[in-house]
């Protein structure tokens, strides 16, 4: 054997490394299934406590018609955005850049104009509340979105090749999205300068802080 060769590792190293292998086998694809939707429930019903927590759905002044379809029109776009931003499509790599941008942009928008179609036919609903400025509902967002968005972004790290702030983004805007049926239950307030401060800049901050946060740890590589 040549000087500078490497010594010849010990006899039994293999052996004791299959076996270390044998003894802790990667898991398979049901059990990292089964773990992600495990995580997921978690963060869901952290969000459903602290909903709760706040006092749960407040009908208050409002009539029935009109929360029955504030919270039906919101979850249909909560729902399109999570499909749209969220889930993986038939691609290795998600959803293209530009579906990814137009949830992030969209997802706020028709929230916020379905809130106000919605209010047309109740005039009375759209008068502004002095002590209520929106404030509440900003922090009420943020919370409720809180939960998911880190289970997200950690069942998503360094998953992305291509897009880590597109998908960044759409994350945060799609559970903001999710979070705000929530506080619209909550919120009786239509007046447009409330909605736009407590509602719509929450999702907006979201998706700049998915973004952000998607540039830092859904790239692949990123720690």
């Amino acid at each position: 054997m040549s000087a500078l060769s490497p010594p010849e590792p010990p006899a039994d190293l293999r052996a004791r490394v299959l076996d270390a292998v044998a003894r802790s086998p990667m898991p398979d694809r049901r059990q990292v299934r089964l773990r992600e939707v495990g995580l997921l429930i978690a963060a869901g019903a952290a969000t459903c406590a602290l909903f709760a927590f706040f006092g749960g759905v407040r009908v208050g002044p409002r009539p029935m018609p009109l929360v029955i379809a504030t919270a039906v029109g919101t979850a249909v776009i909560a729902v399109a955005a999570l499909w749209l931003g969220v889930a993986r499509g038939k691609s290795m790599i998600g959803r293209p850049r530009a579906w990814l941008l137009a949830t992030a942009v969209l997802a706020p928008l028709a929230y916020l104009a379905w809130k106000v179609a919605s209010t047309v036919p109740f005039p009375e609903m759209d008068a502004a509340w002095p002590e209520r400025p929106g404030w509440r509902c900003f922090r009420l967002c943020l919370y409720f979105a809180a939960p998911p968005f880190a289970a997200l972004l950690y069942l998503r790290r360094r998953s992305d090749p291509v897009h880590p702030r597109a998908m960044g983004a759409a994350i945060g805007a799609s559970v903001s999205a999710a979070a705000t049926v929530l506080v619209d239950l909550w919120c009786p307030v239509a007046h447009l300068p409330h909605l736009v401060l407590g509602h719509l800049l929450p999702m907006a901050l979201m998706a700049a802080a998915g973004a952000w946060l998607g540039g830092l740890f859904l790239g692949l590589g990123k720690s």
